[in-house]
């Protein structure tokens, strides 16, 4: 019996084959290349071209659709034949010549959509908040991963079209990149079908907590707590231009935002509340039974004697929820110190860990001396680190590269250093050289913000911030006029 040859990789069984070692499974030898020939005539194209109202040499991403026109004429037994200016369609088996065709008037009513929808998509690229969401959307469309959404190329771009500059503005650089972050979970949560370009992100949400960021830096820097108006230096702020990122009162606002080109910019209002009793501070406290605001060492002062000490106090203003920052806070935890919302708080009741822990209302009267006991200093400390907002001025940040290894980059320096996996809290601090000593000292003030408000001052982001308010309002000048001459 003639045993089996094997004849060939792709398909043994075939007979009638060299065997397989005659015919080499590799070859240096380049192989043919296919010769493509069109066909259409050049003619046939440039004519139907005009035809279809296109310009190939404008338009070259249009050509499919010259080429989708003469095959459908093709299909239909039709030829196109060019006669100076003009197109003629003649049918195949009778020679008949007409000038009109159904399937060329389709086909130029889809080159009239194409062009307008490109017309609108090129007006629409002059609109940097729709460059901000296509950008997003190209970030957060295909990854499967939130480490590989963001990187440095992505956060300045988007940082140049909201008008944040790192080296000035580092405290707003963790809202940029978390906001892109949230679009990725939202985009999971909701599913990629669902996401288009317009509603991958809230660009209005985003510029207005911008501009509270701004506003929520510049009273940690004030020595009052207390935010003036740039133009009337005696008023409170109520409003912070988003343009020129100066505060405003409400009259100043009026007058500056009504001409020119401040018309077209949006503007944040802000709430202030003003100690009653020494009125140069920010209220922190507010007092339920005799319906006033004080700061923490007036209310302190006031209240450490008499029936005062059975006050209920609460805050004197609006605070959001640590986990759910779209809902006002209406609870504290005293176990873990955050604001939570009653969403928040109805999922924490689910958990059997936290089921027991303390919660004490924020908007009601719940800080009595009876119930609260001793413990308004640790409330306020509460109130103090997690309400306010942290400022971090590190411009180190961790990205990821595309095999998910972590790394450090600069925003100021530009600089890119390797991460430990194992710590990706405390950034490097690479030695520096003779011209780098200026960089690494700005470097270290930065990192050493976490000292205090003092020293938060003294740094460069805070002198810049100051350009926008007025902090120190001088005392009021009481004049005494002369009793007239009898």
């Amino acid at each position: 019996m003639k045993p089996k040859v094997q004849r060939t990789y792709s398909d043994p069984d075939l007979p009638e084959l060299l065997p397989l070692p005659v015919r080499p499974a590799s070859s240096y030898e380049p192989r043919p290349k296919v010769k493509e020939h069109p066909q259409f005539s050049h003619d046939a194209v440039e004519g139907m071209a005009k035809k279809l109202g296109l310009d190939i040499e404008l338009h070259p991403d249009f050509r499919w659709v010259i080429r989708d026109c003469l095959l459908a004429l093709r299909d239909e037994n039709y030829m196109v034949r060019v006669r100076g200016e003009d197109v003629e369609y003649i049918y195949k088996y009778t020679d008949e010549a007409r000038s009109y065709h159904p399937i060329v008037e389709a086909h130029r009513k889809l080159v009239e959509s194409l062009l307008m929808v490109q017309e609108n998509l090129k007006m629409k690229r002059l609109d940097e908040h729709y460059r901000i969401k296509h950008l997003v959307y190209l970030a957060i469309m295909g990854e499967k991963d939130v480490r590989g959404v963001t990187n440095e190329r992505l956060i300045e771009e988007l940082m140049d079209l909201l008008d944040v500059n790192p080296l000035d503005e580092p405290y707003l650089v963790p809202r940029v990149k978390c906001s892109v972050e949230d679009c990725y979970f939202r985009m999971k949560e909701i599913g990629p079908e669902n996401i288009t370009i317009d509603n991958c992100i809230d660009i209005e949400s985003l510029i207005i907590n911008l501009e509270l960021d701004r506003v929520g830096f510049m009273k940690k820097i004030s020595p009052s707590g207390l935010l003036y108006c740039v133009e009337n230096q005696t008023q409170l702020a109520d409003v912070i231009s988003t343009g020129s990122h100066d505060v405003f009162c409400y009259s100043s606002a009026v007058e500056v935002h009504s001409t020119g080109n401040r018309q077209d910019m949006p503007l944040v209002f802000f709430e202030q509340v003003v100690c009653a009793e020494c009125e140069v501070k920010a209220a922190d406290v507010r007092d339920q039974d005799d319906m006033e605001n004080y700061c923490y060492d007036c209310f302190k002062k006031t209240h450490t004697r008499g029936k005062r000490q059975r006050h209920c106090v609460s805050l004197p203003y609006r605070t959001f929820c640590a986990e759910f920052p779209e809902n006002e806070a209406s609870y504290i935890c005293l176990e873990t110190g955050e604001v939570l919302s009653t969403k928040a708080v109805a999922r924490m009741r689910k958990s059997a860990a936290r089921q027991n822990f303390t919660l004490y209302g924020l908007r009601k009267a719940a800080y009595c001396k009876k119930l609260f006991a001793d413990n308004l200093d640790r409330l306020m400390n509460i109130l103090q680190n997690h309400v306010e907002r942290q400022y971090p001025l590190s411009p180190w940040f961790i990205f990821y590269d595309k095999a998910k290894a972590p790394y450090w980059y600069n925003f100021q320096t530009h600089a890119k250093y390797p991460a430990d996996i194992n710590d990706l809290i405390n950034p490097p601090k690479p030695e520096a050289e003779e011209g780098e000593e200026q960089e690494a000292d700005a470097d270290e003030q930065f990192l050493s913000n976490e000292a205090g408000a003092g020293n938060l001052r003294d740094t460069h982001a805070a002198r810049f911030a100051s350009q926008g308010a007025i902090f120190d309002v001088p005392p009021p000048v009481h004049v005494k006029f002369a009793l007239p001459m009898k």
